[in-house]
């Protein structure tokens, strides 16, 4: 049994997590700022394996106490909202001042940073930016650093779909960000969690990065016409060009209401796909499932 610290386990990818490492025996911490369901957190696990930690900030003593205990850090927070601050203050600050005080620590045996395909290349995203920054940190200042980057994640209450179905459901015509040709390579949450946990299980130590992607590669265009067609209905793809695009979610992502953010569009911009920098679900001994499956038991059910 291990003590692993997880930052963002309140959310979708976390909660996923938890319920994995929980099986095997992990003694899980879930530090948070913002307000959570403390009791659906705690319910992730038995009687006092999975405790929520509320903090006032990285320098918070209790907190440091609890990270120089832990064998393992997560950190899964990588947020798209700017609303509250900027990229550089909410992803690489934080990164910068958590692994300073893991460097200090004398039982941290892993430390594992979530990040996403081909935040190296995308050089005209703000947040891709921030947290490569904070790769190239952990990499430069920790002996035993895995990183994760994963496709678009879909299953199992995503973001990703959970915004784009009611669309479907609800519209003859459904908006297509662009030409709809920008291809993509959309992984299953459970293959996400499962190679977390056999990096932690297995105790990978080194400096590694983990590409995982799915086995299909979809445009957007072929995604939105198997959802159509999954759910039996007839849909109208309308290109909005991003040039149109982007004023409108400039305005819209400062309310409440907005379908997605500026950084998100950005995805619908370019290529995310599979570059083999280093290492995969291969070396994980892990095949990844059917996403084309996994997205017609999403949508029928």
């Amino acid at each position: 049994m291990k003590s692993i610290v997880i930052f963002g386990g309140a959310g979708f990818v976390g909660k996923h997590l938890i319920r994995r490492l929980t099986k095997n025996g992990h003694k899980i911490i879930v530090p948070y700022q913002r307000s959570v369901q403390e009791a659906k957190i705690r319910l992730l696990g038995v009687t006092g394996q999975v405790i929520p930690f509320r903090y006032s900030s990285l320098e918070d003593k209790r907190l440091k106490s609890v990270l120089n205990n832990a064998e393992v850090c997560i950190n899964l927070k990588t947020t798209y909202d700017q609303k509250k601050s900027d990229f550089n203050t909410t992803i690489f600050k934080f990164n910068q001042k958590l692994i300073r005080i893991l460097k200090s620590s004398k039982e941290l045996k892993q430390f594992i940073l979530f990040s996403g395909l081909g935040v190296d290349i995308d050089k005209n995203s703000t947040r891709s930016n921030a947290v490569h920054k904070s790769e190239k940190e952990a990499l430069k200042q920790l002996e035993n650093v895995n990183i994760i980057r994963p496709g678009v994640i879909i299953g199992g209450g995503d973001i990703f779909l959970k915004r784009l179905l009611p669309i479907f459901k609800a519209s003859f015509f459904v908006p297509l960000f662009g030409d709809g040709s920008t291809k993509f390579q959309p992984v299953f949450i459970d293959d996400v969690s499962q190679a977390i946990d056999k990096v932690i299980n297995n105790s990978i130590i080194g400096k590694n990065i983990y590409e995982l992607a799915g086995p299909r590669i979809f445009s957007y265009k072929e995604f939105f016409n198997h959802i159509s067609n999954f759910l039996s209905k007839t849909r109208v793809l309308v290109p909005i060009p991003m040039v149109v695009m982007k004023p409108l979610i400039n305005i819209a992502e400062k309310t409440p209401i907005s379908p997605l953010t500026s950084e998100q569009l950005t995805l619908f911009e370019k290529d995310n796909l599979l570059v083999n920098v280093d290492k995969s679900f291969q070396n994980l001994d892990i095949n990844p499932q059917d996403t084309l499956q996994i997205l017609r038991n999403i949508v029928v059910n």
